[in-house]
């Protein structure tokens, strides 16, 4: 008989199926949508199971989007027929987790988080809680911490320690402007970089992203592997302010926990400023104009 678990965070769930007691249970991870960022192994799924879709043990649906959590219980029922315990949890129905991070669950391998939550308590940003910083570091090349330039220098060093053994290194996680120094800039020198993801959510963030970018271009880094995210909800003079500043723009459409619907021409403008080869043609046909 299935069974549905709700109250708990699926990172804690994480931590219980590693336990002993739990070694041979087999485990099917359920998203409503697909991301880049989902794991793709033969256990993963998107969606309703089919006829083939074999039993499992435990089936854990995870939400991460506030606006799929209709959807999320909507699977939990169709999936109930495939697994004697279903369960279903995320950011979008437990919160931030607090939890360490167990690689290839839920997010796709190579990705690794060492800390979670935030200082800065942005009023558009959903990550509340304090900073949290955990000992053991799991090995990727995809660092996804909230924010990893607010941990401590001790931790940084560990993290960098790592990360000297892996290649095509990504910061998608994102890294703060304003925290960006010298010595970052030497630190990242010093890996297999691929990409560098920035941020610029508003207008008043332009000058650090600038500073920032500076330092990094004077530390070798060119245009091509620095990013940003950029948070827009109408068309914006920003995301040319950030490519010629020598950022890769990558538009973000500003979402509140209740999905907001945007007109099909914002989600073609926002379409178009988050692949390189489209605003640059944007960018070469303005400075003609000019």
């Amino acid at each position: 008989m299935s069974m549905v678990i709700c109250m708990r965070s699926l990172k804690t769930i994480q931590n219980e199926i590693l336990k002993p007691n739990n070694i041979g249970v087999s485990i099917a991870r359920v998203f409503p949508t697909k991301t880049s960022m989902c794991p793709d192994d033969e256990h993963c799924y998107f969606g309703e199971p089919s006829d083939s879709t074999p039993m499992y043990d435990e089936v854990h649906v995870s939400v991460t989007f506030t606006w799929n959590i209709k959807k999320g219980w909507d699977l939990v029922d169709k999936w109930k027929s495939k697994a004697r315990l279903v369960k279903i949890g995320g950011p979008a129905i437990n919160g931030e987790s607090t939890q360490p991070f167990v690689p290839g669950m839920y997010l796709k391998k190579g990705v690794t988080i060492s800390s979670r939550g935030c200082p800065n308590k942005c009023s558009f940003c959903l990550v509340k809680n304090n900073l949290v910083e955990f000992d053991s570091i799991p090995e990727g090349n995809i660092v996804q911490d909230n924010n990893i330039l607010a941990c401590s220098g001790h931790h940084w060093e560990h993290l960098l320690k790592m990360l000297k053994n892996q290649k095509q290194i990504e910061f998608k996680g994102g890294l703060e402007s304003r925290r960006i120094t010298p010595k970052i800039v030497a630190d990242l020198s010093n890996l297999k970089i691929k990409s560098i993801w920035l941020a610029c959510d508003n207008d008043s963030d332009l000058k650090s992203l600038k500073h920032a970018v500076d330092l990094l271009k004077e530390g070798g880094f060119k245009q091509y592997k620095i990013f940003c995210y950029v948070l827009i909800g109408k068309e914006e003079q920003r995301l040319r302010e950030v490519f010629d500043m020598g950022c890769m723009p990558f538009a973000q459409l500003y979402q509140p926990p209740t999905k907001y619907k945007y007109t099909k021409q914002m989600k073609q403008y926002q379409r178009t400023w988050c692949r390189p080869a489209a605003y640059k043609t944007v960018m070469k046909d303005l400075r003609r104009v000019k």
